[in-house]
């Protein structure tokens, strides 16, 4: 699947470093993150819209807290 660097960028200048809600996202987080988004919901068109950037945050931040479970 081909997704938009600009979904991905966008993303990044939220929760990327130095974004509004910094909280270190990576590349490669949101990325995943998006393919996750639209795997869960095939149903809902991916339109990279703050809907679809809303839930890739709250799919990183699970990522996130189940990585941070097993430290």
């Amino acid at each position: 699947m081909n997704y938009k660097m600009e979904f991905i960028d966008y993303v990044l200048g939220f929760y990327g470093k130095g974004g509004i809600y910094d909280f270190g996202a990576s590349r490669e987080m949101v990325l995943d993150a998006t393919i996750k988004r639209i795997e869960r919901n095939p149903h809902i068109p991916f339109e990279g819209d703050s809907l679809d950037r809303e839930w890739v945050r709250d799919i990183m931040l699970e990522e996130k807290e189940s990585d941070d479970e097993l430290i």
